[in-house]
């Protein structure tokens, strides 16, 4: 009688809970998600004017606002050079330098697979041996130490210290 009694309390609580809205629904479901977590490329642009109304005023305060998120990483004010630059992702420009510092801003504030993504996109634009190793971090705090290695490796044949002196430890 206690058991039927209490299943039945727990039921109408359960009932009156999800009533009232308050049960579980997933979040942005069909939204906008941020670039990191979606695959990059595949968005539809709903405005190409105003896209390209975007890049125009990114080309124009490019080399300012580089400098500035350069200054602030020198600084590690991480989280100003993420504020300074995520607005213009969105435009995806073709820009090693932009998401090279907007990577460097995610991975020392933690996020590690925006990071990576960021590192990525800017090592395809622009090779460099320096980002090999920021690649290979990136995969060791997210616990993939095969493939960090691998970029290690990588990064090491190409004349990266950091990248040898990993690979040694």
């Amino acid at each position: 009688m206690k058991k039927t009694f209490v299943l039945f309390l727990l039921t109408l609580f359960l009932q009156q809970t999800h009533a009232q809205g308050g049960g579980f629904a997933p979040t942005n479901l069909g939204g906008p998600a941020m670039k990191y977590q979606g695959l990059r490329d595949t968005d539809q642009v709903p405005d190409v004017a105003l896209r390209e109304q975007g890049l125009k005023e990114w080309r124009l305060k490019r080399d300012t606002t580089l400098a500035k998120a350069k200054k602030l990483l020198e600084e590690k004010n991480f989280t100003a050079v993420n504020q300074l630059l995520f607005p213009y992702d969105y435009l995806e420009p073709d820009d090693a330098l932009f998401y090279e510092y907007l990577g460097k801003s995610y991975f020392y504030a933690g996020l590690h697979q925006p990071a990576l993504d960021c590192f990525v996109i800017s090592n395809d634009q622009k090779k460099q041996t320096e980002l090999l190793f920021f690649i290979g971090q990136c995969h060791e705090k997210m616990g993939n130490e095969k493939e960090a290695t691998k970029v290690y490796k990588k990064g090491a044949k190409e004349g990266n210290a950091d990248c040898k002196a990993k690979l040694t430890e």
